[in-house]
């Protein structure tokens, strides 16, 4: 055998074995690769799943979320507005979670955005859901305090209602008295008048012993008494005043009228002649003289006269003595 053929079955012998060492490399790679993707699509189902885990997860907290949102609205008519506008962003946060869901592969990555996105939502929805709690709350404290206010604004309205009867009573009772308080006073104003009349009556003062009598006066100028008119220089009146305590002391002023036989009142301006006022009849009588008497609260014996030039008229002369207007004394004298 030649060196040349002797080699050979050492060469295919190499060519066998390098080729079993390839095929079992190669078959090992194919192993490893397998083995790979087996994790990998374990891994790709892991993330699958847990992406429309999370899908779930984010639809139910969404249906939840909303179902206590509208529950909430339904209970207030106030937040009806807000509660609103809080459906639409978490609806709009909801869309853009699920959108990178859909179009997603399910990455790590991606889940890891997501779970960002999920923490986000969730944070809204807590912020949203204790914001409707305190609005809750303050609208309960609202009503609390209106159902006070309420029940205080009633409670006042009837001590308003009271004091307004009470008013109206006082009114009435103010009217009362401010008419018998009307009424007094006219009684009071009448019962002074009479008061005053009666004092002005009790201090008129009274007289007694009224004597009236034709005088002539003699050269001598001693008086002497006549009978004849014509020989009558004077009608002397003379009396006594009484005593009277309720007079005030000091100067009083008597009246001396005189009516001559026609009935009329003998006047003379000039001579002291005058107008006084009749308070026992009413009106204004006629005087003839006047005189101004010390009167000192006891007995006054008293003068008066009335001269005539030409002498006096037969017939009957009636004298009248007043005092504050009122007649204290009469008497009548004859001439012949």
């Amino acid at each position: 055998m030649s060196p040349r053929k002797s080699k050979l079955p050492l060469i295919l012998g190499a060519i066998v074995i390098a080729l079993l060492c390839y095929n079992a490399f190669l078959l090992m790679d194919k192993l490893k690769t397998e083995k790979e993707n087996a994790a990998k699509m374990a891994q790709m189902d892991k993330e699958l799943n847990e992406s429309q885990a999370l899908s779930e997860q984010l639809e139910k907290d969404y249906n939840t979320t909303i179902a206590k949102l509208d529950q909430a609205a339904a209970e207030s008519s106030k937040l009806k507005k807000t509660i609103e506008k809080q459906k639409a962003e978490l609806s709009k946060s909801k869309r853009k979670i699920q959108q990178v869901i859909n179009d997603g592969e399910g990455t790590e990555t991606e889940l890891a955005e997501v779970r960002l996105m999920l923490a986000s939502f969730y944070s809204q929805r807590d912020g949203f859901l204790a914001e409707i709690a305190s609005l809750k709350n303050k609208n309960r404290k609202l009503v609390a305090q209106k159902a006070v206010l309420t029940e205080e604004k009633e409670v006042l309205k009837e001590v308003v209602d009271e004091q307004r009867v009470i008013e109206e009573k006082l009114r009435g009772d103010k009217t009362q008295l401010e008419v018998a308080k009307a009424d007094l006073e006219v009684v009071n104003r009448s019962l002074k008048v009479e008061k005053d009349e009666l004092k002005n009556v009790a201090s008129v003062l009274k007289t007694n012993g009224i004597t009236a009598n034709s005088i002539k006066i003699r050269n001598n100028g001693e008086e002497k008494e006549v009978k004849f008119g014509k020989r009558t220089d004077r009608i002397k009146v003379c009396f006594e005043i009484l005593e009277n305590n309720v007079t005030k002391p000091g100067p009083q002023t008597i009246y001396l009228r005189i009516l001559n036989p026609a009935g009329e009142t003998i006047a003379v301006e000039d001579k002291g002649s005058g107008v006084l006022k009749d308070n026992q009849h009413g009106g204004e009588t006629r005087y003839t003289i006047s005189e101004v008497v010390d009167y000192e609260n006891a007995p006054t014996d008293m003068c008066m006269y009335w001269a005539e030039d030409d002498g006096f008229n037969k017939g009957e002369y009636t004298t009248e003595l007043y005092h504050q207007g009122y007649l204290i004394g009469k008497e009548k004298i004859v001439l012949k």
